[in-house]
Formats: C-alpha cells, sequence, structure tokens
C-alpha cells in the first residue's frame, strides 16, 4: 500500500475533533470541566491532570477543551504545582457567568420542552 494515500496525522486529529464537536461531546466536555471548577472553593483550581482523573476523561480530550475554554477566557491558568510544573487552572467570574447563564437556560428549555 502506498503511503501516498495515508492521511497525516494532522488530517485524523482535525477528523476525530470535528466528530467530537458533531456529536456534542466537546460542548459536554466542556460544561463538566466547568462543573467542575465551579464547585470548588473561591480561589481553587485543579490541573489538567486531576480534571481528566476526577471527570473520567482522557487526558487529551481535557487539554482540547481546556484550550477551548481558555481562549473563551472562561479558564484561566491561576497558578503551578509540582516538578514538572503543572498548570493549575480556575474557573474566571465571565466563566462563573457563562455556566449559571447556560443552566438557567437548560432548565427554562425543561419546563418548556
Amino acid at each position: 500500500m502506498s503511503a501516498l494515500m495515508q492521511p497525516t496525522g494532522n488530517e485524523v486529529s482535525r477528523e476525530g475533533l470535528d466528530d467530537v464537536r458533531r456529536s456534542g461531546r466537546a460542548g459536554r466536555q466542556q460544561m463538566a470541566i466547568l462543573c467542575h471548577l465551579y464547585w470548588l472553593a473561591n480561589g481553587q483550581g485543579r490541573t489538567r491532570q486531576n480534571i481528566a482523573a476526577a471527570l473520567g476523561l482522557a487526558l487529551s480530550s481535557v487539554c482540547g477543551r481546556c484550550a477551548e475554554l481558555a481562549d473563551l477566557e472562561l479558564i484561566a491558568p491561576i497558578g503551578t504545582v509540582g516538578k514538572p510544573a503543572r498548570q493549575v487552572l480556575g474557573i474566571t467570574e465571565k466563566g462563573i457567568d457563562w455556566l449559571l447563564a447556560a443552566m438557567t437556560a437548560d432548565e427554562e428549555g425543561d419546563h418548556h420542552g
């Protein structure tokens, strides 16, 4: 078989990400991460590894969703722990507002559906 027709690693990754987005898994994972961080004490956070373990998600999925949430400014680094240093992520005020609005909209949808 010719290597010419083999998809590149980037093409495989893009296809996988598209599948996650189409299925709604990305949104559910983002919501789970935000909820997890929301329930921590003010000023507390978790590493991506802690989040993955707590939610039972693959670290690669958590890293992708955290990058998306950080791009939206819904979560942000609040420190580091360990050696080698790992980022500790926390929910932002914008993230709290977004999460509460999404939960309110979801509850209203339940009452009208």
